[in-house]
């Protein structure tokens, strides 16, 4: 089975047009940047958002190896992310990409939570265009990793069925702690699809 990383991946790739803007709410060492900007091409744009600037500089590291130059690097808490990307791209957004937690490497201590996710996601709700798709990977096994898993699971359960059809891929294990695949797509007006969550 594929891990829920390359499972998000395969989900926007199948969304995702080259020359549109994608985000990366949660750039971390920029994995999930640099896969954005592959898709984007020179002619798209990745905003990616951290507010560690040790995680953005791993990021920016990564990103000059591979040779891209159609990105940009914002350091800031996700829960700004309204203000954070400029007003134009507001319902022009292909793709927004979450990945919860704390830094790979980092100081464990620095983690998403609740209080900072749930208005990111609310932001990233109004800026996904039609068709567009919002990835959610969340880690209930360290800690307030759980509540944060549990507030965003609420949150989606209450999306108007007719604008936002929405997903969880659990992976292949019974572990409460496992990490969690949120996917959220933004019906486009003619397409009144039932959540699945």
């Amino acid at each position: 089975m594929m891990r829920l990383t390359d499972q998000a991946h395969a989900l926007i790739a199948k969304v995702f047009q080259a020359g549109e803007t994608a985000i990366d709410a949660t750039a971390g060492n920029g994995h999930d940047t640099r896969f954005l900007c592959q898709l984007a091409g020179q002619s798209g744009k990745v905003f990616a958002i951290d507010i560690q600037q040790q995680a953005l500089d791993q990021a920016a590291v990564m990103l000059q190896d591979s040779e891209f130059h159609n990105f940009e690097l914002i350091c800031g808490n996700h829960c700004l992310l309204a203000e954070l990307i400029p007003s134009e791209h507001r319902g022009h957004i292909g793709a927004i990409m979450f990945n919860l937690g704390y830094l790979p490497g980092g100081d464990h201590a620095q983690i998403t939570d609740e209080l900072s996710t749930l208005p990111a996601i609310e932001a990233a709700l109004t800026l996904i265009r039609p068709g567009g798709i919002i990835t959610i990977l969340a880690y209930p096994g360290h800690p307030g990793g759980a509540a944060e898993t549990s507030a965003v699971a609420t949150l989606l359960s209450q999306l108007e069925h007719s604008q936002f059809k929405t997903q969880l891929i659990l992976p292949n294990t019974q572990s409460t702690e496992a990490p969690r695949l949120f996917v959220v797509t933004r019906l486009k007006p003619a397409s009144a699809e039932s959540s699945i969550l």
